[in-house]
């Protein structure tokens, strides 16, 4: 080289030049570019550039470029930047020729570089300043140097060296020894004259990135000792800053800024080595951290997780992520458990796949650190075991999955669930996704025991299931992009379907909480921060999303004024930074900011919890930069039809943004970063921004939102050409529509809430002194300045309201199938437009038919038939299409189908119409009928092809016409014209053949691909749907049901066609799936749409099977189901085919179904015909002789058969006759010994079945009721008529019957015996055993001592057998009639008295917690005999008590009820409202805890258990709803005392299962009437079960518990959420100003006073009251229900529950329902009703007498909607009235206890003897039930009436109800204008 270099110098000649040139290019090509022989090479061409002959100059720059293209593809630039020493070496030989020999620096920039030379000059200053500063500050040359620099840059020396201040320091400190770091501060103080303390400061975030992240060295060894060093280093720069060495607290706010600059330069780097060099670095600022590790967490976490999923930073990723973790259980363990979970995640994956030969290493290294996580912090795991999700069970984790196990002890399958629904809702989406997969296994692993689970413990195990299904239904609408998130949306679909489709009836729905506007700025930042930035920081995938929710962070603490010194950690801080000025130095004072600035920032700071102030302590000193925007102001609406919501509404959010004014706008400003990525914060913000552009925006701001929603909206309703499920993005639309929906609820609330306020805010004007009054008159003028602010806003926001019209929004919801929003929004247009029917009112709508009839198609997608026929009534003419609408919701298919021809003869070609009817007959089960119209079809209307062939692929699937149903299929799938009706399940029912068809060809992949395809297809309208109610969600669940089984039959088919494969009924796989299958069906909802799809695919199973039996066993179930819902032509279809099948038992079907159709005869021989034609042996030649009416001498029936065959035989038979036998008893066809022949016949083939015993024991009891009324009579009559011989006649022959009490004790004995094998018919049976026992025995005590033997004789059979049941019967059968026993305690029979006594006294031992509570008012009765019965019977069962620890149980009893005595009638200060427990009932507060059961209404109810339990032995275990009862374990310190007469207190008592539960103690009040109420309502609410028109409805009555403590003071349960109609409505009419607590009652007394004797009451009420208070309780269901979907369900269920209160209300004679006994409940909308002394009819006999039956005012009326009490509230008073009538005699039974038991008004003439009276009062109240359940009307205004239907009595109650002249004479204060 030295002598290429020696005769470069020499040469003179071009040519030589050239020549020598090319050598050293030869050489540079031929050795290593790390050489240096390479340097010299390079260095020598580069002097060439100078050269002054122009070719030399242009070779060499073409051999330099040429000879570094070899070594690196980006030529010398490439070089440079690779191999670092050759760029410093460069460097500084050019920064050495740069004064020198500028040609040559030119020429290298231009010729070779190719930039300018200022570029070039730019790019060396990093590496040549801090050489130049550092090793040669004082040779001159340096400093001309340096002066060159700075000329080039256009810039003085002095500011070039201090801006690359940190750069210079850094590499002074890179230097082995010390000596440089001095020379270099030195040189730096003669500069500029600071210190080396400003020095540091000005230097410092820059510094440390430049020490910790320096990308300058390329020498693994080097690096390497250069980071050791670094430590050091850096506990110099704190010593000379601060004085101390505490690196962590010195570091801490340069964490973030270091890591970013990590990420930033390093991470996403393209080189490899230096992502790998980032990860050292990450793990070298964790072992810096120390102790504030714990702050950092997410930030670490989302840069380690990044690298694990790049497979070459595996290896590395994982072993600092282990450090971390190591680090991190030693210095701050609490932060562990948050990470824990996400490590899980985000590890197991890599398990979970298939472990390569190479990945087996990592693998044990994932093993390892998840073992350590879990092993090291099992303290903590253990704590929080409850939120750690379901790790998947790979063999690598035993250990981890041991200690996992060990911490959560044993789990139930339904706390797995608990554990499953808490991970779902985790805020980390590959927690989510982890936990969904666990879920699908978990289903898929325990299907029988879920199924075992449901039909267990049904209604505990619902509350789960509804908030699984809500997790899962949210996890539907996943917004994350990433795969994972698409596959978790897959996922949650998956297990819904493995769920199956549960009957949403059983769901319990969750109540959406109220939007509530945050008023101050603060609430709103802790809002933002707590709930979405801290979650949104926490669980971002990338660093993208973190950084924009740290910087949101960030800038709202500083808005809020939180300081960085609110960190208790931060230690000593630098005094504000001090700033380098050339020449002198000068502080830059921090401006103080206002102490008030710092209290808010304080108080702000303190609401976060702990955790989250860890998180977000970093933002308090970040300093991320808000990018600048540029304001793209367009003009007019964003919203287009195609775009995606996440792109439109980010785009809304930030033009709102740009146009935000005041103080929130910076709160906008700062969460513009993040709202791009995250959607529930976009969500969150939209109303805040709505609001401020419309509260304080310009006009212009405001019309522009208009604009926006209107777009939305206008390109929802004008969409309705395509239909809505199918095309793509209408899903994204929809999801649009759903969010301006959201919106507009939100700023709805707003004003209702602002409105409220200001109307109760209106200060009362009678103040005392005139100071007060001045001080008033102040406060209301600041109020009034601000309230007409507000006032001003609320006008602006509700003018936007208005500029949307309803009816827009009301289309538009409609075709997004959210009906209830729909229904909302028209209806209240309707209103506005034409009223409501209201007959209470002052006046009652008219309306227009065709609102009526929109209103109608949104009922009927509401799945509410009820409404329907209310709406039709309203109309003035009905329509065909009306017709249609009614016909269809009700499933009367055969109506619909009349409807189509009748249209069709008008216009034959109408398509929709020729739709209809193939719908129709497809409903009908007609599928063949179908397919013959639908070729027909085809050959008629070929232009709508497609839309017959997708209508009849539904036929073809369903009757297994494969060739057919191939042929539809590609008719289908060809373009043509779809008729716009044609419902989404035709299209669903299309990807069902198209499965069913890849299945036939035996292509699994297809299979799998279209199964996947069609839950693609579903999910996003489930998601829509799911996000307003599951029930709206429903159908979509049922097709997922529907898809998961066809894979199950997929599985079982085994890769086999289903045509080839025939199964057999005893291979276990397939058996097992088939009761799995029925088990499901179970589940689902028993409507014929959800079920008939399930049961066609059955029976296609079933049939290529050749099973023909089970194929009739679908259809007869499919028939149930038709006659259930009243279809009974389509059930007639359905039997038939079930016939064609060949099912067994079809006749009991056929039979009951002609039942039901009032052909009584034909039923009846169908059964005899059924009958005859089984074995003669089993059915009984008596029963064959009695139905073909041959009275053959009855022949001893052979032994029954005992094989299995035949039991099942047998029951059959048994069934079949039961049913005849019952029939013929109805229709009185047979004597009576026949039809006892009947019966005993059942109980000889089913000795072992409960009802025919309970059917045998009605028959004999109807007999014996007969007879007695018969005797009775004539006894009456021959008393009367002794002399006339007509009397002798009729005597006679009743004499010559037997006595109607010998039949007792054969009735007696078969109640008994059905008891004994089931509970089925418990409350109809046990009840009216006891009535007739206790009735017998006054007649034999009142019958003369030496009355007729037989007495005797019966007497003692009947004790025998009663004596029977008390050993025979399960104790909690007797707990169910305890009141009744109870009440009979002082019975004037001995015998009976001392068995009652014994079986209260078994109750007693075996229950004695429920039992004690129900005996309490006995104890303490005024009645000095019944008070001893009960003190014996209670000492009695003490003394046999089981358990030796309940012995103290009965005292400890006694004193506590003594204490809530004394408290109930306390006497408390006049002015006081509350009672301090603590100080004035000290004793009780010592009792607690006390081991006595809460009493509330679910410890008191008993639950009967499954009937396959032996209960004898196991005591209380499953017959109260929850196994552990909670017990009272302490009362709160301070008691309510009401206003109310009386002055009760309400208490609250603590739960052992720490829930507060309040009760009401109530002085001077009978309860026991109220109790008894509650009992008699728990026994309807068990009938409404029963039947299934309420049952599918939901139909009940809510109770709760009332114990009785004495005879006159008592507990009620507290019924949370309620309040009274009168103070709702009071509320409603102040804040619209028509009601004014001082002056509107008076002045209503007034013109009562006035009209009184001058017009009648009801003209008076309708002129001068009615007016001054239009009906307006609707509103409190818009207000208080603001989410559509609930206030949808709110109303029906207030129109049920009121409903059913009305009808229950009036048969037992229930007075006084004035507004503050009828409450209602905010969060259900259920009607409540308290107070119930004013029972049978008491409210007759008050001064002024209440006439209406019960409270239908105008404002009642108006609840129930626009179309009054038509519709649902009628339909539900027929229904009601109808059970009860139908179970008079169950009711009559529970209401005989009434008579017996001494009610306080009725014994007060009767308290002195000992025993038991009849009393009259009573008796006339029972007697008016009586009639009333017959159908007579009696006890109201008008005449009693003769006995009417159902509908006629429900009608006519109703029309009393509302007759202004019965509401006219009511009690003014009853308020009948209410």
């Amino acid at each position: 080289m030295d002598r290429i270099k020696h005769a470069l110098a020499a040469a003179e000649d071009p040519l030589v030049f050239e020549t020598l040139i090319e050598t050293a290019a030869t050489i540079m090509q031929a050795v290593d570019s790390h050489s240096q022989l390479f340097l010299f090479s390079l260095i020598l061409l580069i002097d060439q550039l100078g050269n002054p002959y122009v070719t030399v100059r242009l070779i060499a720059s073409k051999l330099i470029n040429r000879s570094c293209c070899l070594h690196h593809t980006g030529g010398l630039e490439g070089l440079l930047a690779k191999v670092l020493h050759i760029q410093n070496e460069l460097y500084d030989y050019l920064c050495m020729r740069l004064a020198n020999q500028p040609k040559m620096i030119e020429e290298f920039s231009a010729a070779v570089l190719g930039v300018e030379t200022e570029e070039l000059v730019k790019r060396m200053i990093p590496v040549v300043l801090p050489r130049l500063v550092v090793l040669q500050h004082d040779s001159k040359q340096a400093l001309a140097t340096l002066d060159m620099l700075a000329k080039c840059l256009k810039t003085d020396t002095v500011q070039l060296i201090v801006n690359w201040l940190p750069k210079v320091l850094a590499f002074a400190l890179h230097q082995s020894d010390g000596l440089e770091l001095k020379s270099a501060l030195q040189f730096y103080h003669d500069h500029t004259g600071s210190d080396s303390q400003e020095i540091f400061a000005a230097a410092l975030p820059a510094l440390l990135d430049e020490l910790i992240c320096f990308t300058d060295v390329d020498d693994a060894e080097e690096i390497s000792k250069r980071l050791g060093r670094v430590p050091r280093m850096i506990k110099e720069v704190a010593k000379i800053l601060t004085g101390s060495e505490d690196l962590p607290g010195f570091l801490r706010n340069h964490v973030v800024g270091l890591l970013n600059s990590i990420d930033r330069k390093m991470l996403h780097a393209e080189d490899i080595s230096l992502q790998k060099q980032a990860i050292r670095r990450i793990e070298m600022l964790i072992k810096l951290m120390g102790s504030h590790l714990s702050t950092y967490v997410p930030k670490i976490m989302v840069l380690l997780m990044h690298a694990i999923h790049k497979e070459w930073l595996q290896g590395e990723g994982l072993s600092v992520l282990h450090f971390f973790l190591k680090q991190l259980a030693i210095l701050s363990p609490s932060s562990t458990e948050h990470v824990i979970s996400q490590v899980f995640a985000a590890l197991v994956p890599f398990l979970e796949r298939e472990t390569g030969s190479s990945s087996s290493h990592m693998n044990s290294k994932i093993v390892e650190i998840l073992e350590e996580l879990v092993v090291q912090n099992k303290d903590i795991l253990k704590q929080h075991i409850r939120e750690f999700p379901t790790v998947p069970n790979v063999p690598a984790l035993s250990e981890v999955n041991k200690v996992i196990q060990e911490a959560r002890g044993l789990m139930t399958l339904k706390d797995q669930l608990h554990g499953v629904v808490e991970g779902l809702n985790h805020e980390n989406l590959n927690v989510r996704y982890m936990v969904a997969s666990e879920l699908s296994k978990l289903l898929n692993l325990k299907r029988e025991e879920f199924m075992a689970l449901f039909t267990k413990e049904g209604d505990l195990v619902m509350d789960v299931m509804s908030s699984l299904i809500t997790s899962l239904l949210k996890g539907c609408a996943e917004e994350s992009r990433t795969s994972v998130g698409q596959r978790l949306k897959l996922i949650c679909a998956d297990c819904l379907g493995s769920l199956g489709a549960i009957d949403p009836a059983k769901i319990k729905g969750f109540s959406s909480t109220r939007f509530k506007i945050a008023c101050s700025d603060d609430d709103l930042i802790f809002e933002l921060i707590h709930k979405h930035l801290a979650r949104a920081f926490r669980a971002a995938p990338d660093t993208i999303i973190q950084d924009s929710a740290a910087l949101a962070i960030q800038e709202l603490l500083k808005v809020a004024g939180c300081e960085a010194s609110l960190d208790e950690n931060v230690l000593e801080r630098t005094k504000g930074k001090q700033h380098l000025k050339v020449g002198k130095s000068s502080n830059r004072v921090m401006e103080d900011r206002s102490e008030m600035m710092l209290g808010r920032g304080q108080i702000l700071w303190d609401r976060f919890s702990n955790y989250v102030k860890e998180i977000i302590a970093p933002c308090l000193t970040s300093r991320f930069q808000l990018p600048n925007v540029s304001d793209s102001a367009a003009s007019g609406p964003i919203y287009r039809p195609s775009m995606s919501f996440r792109r439109w509404i980010y785009f809304w959010i930030k033009k709102l943004t740009a146009h935000a004014t005041g103080s929130r706008s910076t709160i906008f400003n700062a969460c513009r970063g993040i709202v791009r990525h995250d959607m529930q914060i976009a969500i969150y913000l939209l109303p805040y921004l709505v609001l401020n552009a419309v509260c304080d925006g310009t006009e212009e701001a405001r019309s522009g939102i208009t604009e926006e929603i209107l777009s939305v909206l206008d390109a929802a309703t004008s969409d309705s050409s395509t239909p809505a499920v199918h095309s793509t993005n209408f899903g994204q639309s929809e999801v649009c529509i759903q969010a301006v929906f959201t919106l507009l609820d939100n700023l709805g609330q707003w004003v209702d809430d602002v409105e409220q306020e200001l109307a109760l805010s209106q200060p009362l004007q009678s103040s005392n002194s005139k100071k007060e009054a001045n001080k008033l008159k102040e406060q209301s003028m600041a109020l009034l300045k601000d309230s007409n602010q507000v006032i001003t806003q609320c006008k602006h926001v509700s003018e936007l309201l208005g500029a949307i019209p309803k009816i827009t929004l009301a289309k538009a919801s409609f075709r997004c199938q959210a009906y209830a929003r729909s229904l909302l929004y028209f209806e209240s247009y309707v209103r506005e437009k034409s009223g409501a029917f209201n007959p209470a009112a002052e006046k009652s709508g008219v309306f227009e038919d065709e609102d009526i009839s929109f209103l109608m198609q949104v009922h009927s997608g509401l799945d509410e038939p009820d409404g329907l026929s209310g709406l039709a009534s309203l109309r003035k003419s009905t329509s065909l299409q009306d017709h249609l609408l009614i016909n269809k919701k009700a499933g009367n298919w055969a109506e619909v189908l009349n409807s189509c021809e009748q249209a069709l003869q008008m216009e034959s070609f109408s398509v929709q119409r020729q739709s209809d009817v193939l719908n129709c007959l497809l409903n009908m089960s007609h599928l063949r009928a179908m397919v013959t119209h639908v070729d027909g079809l085809v050959s008629r209307i070929p232009q709508y092809r497609k839309t017959w062939c997708t209508q009849g692929v539904q036929a073809a699937w369903r009757l297994g016409k494969w060739e057919l149903m191939g042929e539809y299929l590609s008719g289908a799938d060809e373009d043509g014209l779809l008729c716009s009706s044609s419902e989404s399940n035709a299209f669903f029912d299309k990807d069902v053949a198209k499965i069913l068809q890849a299945m036939m060809k035996k292509d699994q992949f297809s299979v799998a691909e279209k199964i996947a395809l069609s839950k693609q297809a579903l999910i996003a309208p489930l998601a829509a749907a799911g996000m307003d109610s599951y029930a709206r969600a429903y159908p979509f669940v049922v097709k997922l049901h529907l898809l998961r089984e066809l894979e199950d039959f997929n599985s079982l088919l085994n890769g086999d066609s289903f045509l080839g494969r025939r199964f057999r009924l005893d291979e276990p796989e397939f058996s097992r799936t088939l009761e799995n299958w029925e088990s499901r069906l179970k589940l689902t909802q028993p409507s014929l749409w959800a079920r008939e799809p399930l049961l066609a695919f059955r029976r296609l199973v079933f049939s290529a099977s050749g099973f023909g039996a089970q194929v009739g066993n679908c259809w007869i179930q499919y028939a149930k189901l038709c006659r259930s819902a009243g279809h009974y032509e389509t059930a007639k279809r359905a039997i038939l085919e079930a016939e064609v099948a060949g099912a067994p038992n079809v006749h009991i079907e056929k039979a009951k179904l002609m039942w039901s159709t009032r052909q009584a005869d034909g039923a009846i021989a169908e059964l005899q015909q059924s009958l005859l034609n089984m074995p003669v042996e089993v059915v009984g030649p008596a029963v064959i002789s009695s139905i073909t009416s041959l009275s053959v001498v009855p022949v001893n029936p052979p032994p029954l058969l005992s094989d299995t065959r035949c039991m099942n035989e047998n029951l059959n038979v048994a069934k079949t006759l039961l049913l005849y036998s019952r029939w013929i008893h109805y229709t009185g066809q047979k004597q009576k010994g026949d039809v006892t022949n009947l019966y005993s016949r059942v109980k000889e083939l089913q000795p072992k079945w409960e009802k025919g015993y309970f059917y045998m024991a009605k028959y004999y009891d109807e007999v014996l009721v007969d007879a007695r009324k018969r005797q009775e009579d004539s006894n009456d009559q021959s008393m009367r008529s002794m002399s006339s011989k007509i009397g002798d006649v009729a005597s006679k022959n009743v004499n010559s019957e037997e006595k109607w009490w010998t039949y007792l004790p054969e009735v007696l004995l078969c109640y008994a015996k059905g008891l004994h094998r089931g509970h089925n018919n418990l409350f109809q049976a046990l009840p009216r055993l006891l009535t007739l026992w206790f009735d017998f025995g006054s007649i034999n005590y009142r019958s003369n001592p030496q009355s007729s033997k037989d007495m005797k004789n019966v007497q003692a059979h009947v004790m025998r057998v009663m004596r029977g049941c008390l050993t025979g019967l399960p104790t909690y059968q007797w707990l169910t009639v305890l009141p009744q026993l109870v009440s009979r305690i002082c019975h004037q029979n001995e015998e009976i008295v001392r068995l009652v006594k014994h079986i209260i006294t078994s109750v007693l031992r075996q229950y004695p917690q429920q039992a004690l509570w129900t005996m309490v008012a006995v104890t303490k009765s005024t009645v000095p005999s019944r008070r001893a019965a009960a003190a014996e019977i209670i000492q009695a069962a003490r003394k046999g008590s089981s358990q030796g620890g309940s012995n103290s149980m009965f005292v400890q009893f006694a004193t506590l009820v003594d204490h809530l005595i004394k408290l109930c009638f306390h006497p408390c200060q006049t002015k006081s409202r509350t009672i301090n427990i603590l100080t004035e009932f000290s004793a009780l507060k010592r009792m607690m805890p006390v081991e006595i059961v809460m009493p509330t209404r679910e410890s008191l109810t008993v639950n009967l258990p499954s009937y396959d339990v032996n209960l004898t032995e196991s005591g209380t275990s499953d017959i109260f709803s929850y196994s552990d009862l909670p017990t009272i374990s302490g009362i709160a310190d301070e008691a309510e005392i009401l206003s109310s007469l009386q002055r009760p207190k309400k208490i609250v008592l603590m739960g052992s299962d720490g829930t507060e539960r309040p009760f009401l103690c109530k002085p001077k009040d009978d309860l026991r009437k109220d109790a008894r109420m509650m009992e008699f309502n728990a026994m309807i609410n068990r009938l409404l079960c029963k039947s299934p028109e309420s049952r599918r409805r939901k139909l009940y009555i809510r109770t709760f518990a009332v114990v009785p403590l004495t005879e006159d003071c008592g507990m009620v349960e507290w019924v949370p959420h309620t309040r009274g109609l009168r103070h709702i409505i009071q509320d409603i009419y102040t804040s619209g100003g028509k009601f004014d607590r001082q002056k509107t009652n008076p002045q209503i007394k007034r013109i009562y006073d006035q009209s009184q004797g001058k017009m009648p009451e009801d003209e008076m009420l309708k002129t001068k009251i009615l007016p001054m208070f239009p009906p307006a309780f609707h509103k409190w269901f818009l207000n208080t229900f603001s989410e559509p979907a609930m206030w949808f369900r709110a109303r029906i269920a207030y129109a049920h529950t009121t409903a059913v209160w009305s009808m229950v209300g009036h048969i037992v004679g229930l007075g006084d329902r004035h507004g503050e006994n009828i409450l209602f409940d905010s969060t259900t909308g259920d009607c409540v009703h308290v107070d119930f002394s004013c029972l049978f009819d008491k409210g007759l006999d008050l001064d002024k007498p209440e006439l209406v039956p019960f409270r239908l005012t105008q404002n009642m009326i108006d609840g129930l909607g626009i179309t009054g009490y038509e519709g649902t509230y009628l339909k539900v008073c027929e229904i009601t009235l109808a059970i009860l009538r139908a179970n008079k005699e169950t009711l009559m039974n529970v209401l005989e206890t009434f008579i017996h038991d001494p009610l306080v008004e009725w014994t007060k003439s009767h308290k002195s003897s000992g025993t038991e009276v009849q009393n009259p009062y009573a008796q006339r109240a029972i007697n008016n039930i009586e009639a009333r359940l017959q159908g007579v009307v009696v006890g109201v205004g008008a005449a009693p009436s003769l006995p009417l239907a159902v509908e006629g009595q429900a009608r006519r109650l109703i029309a009393e109800a509302v007759s202004l002249k019965n509401l006219g004479k009511m009690y003014i204060w009853w308020m009948p204008w209410f």
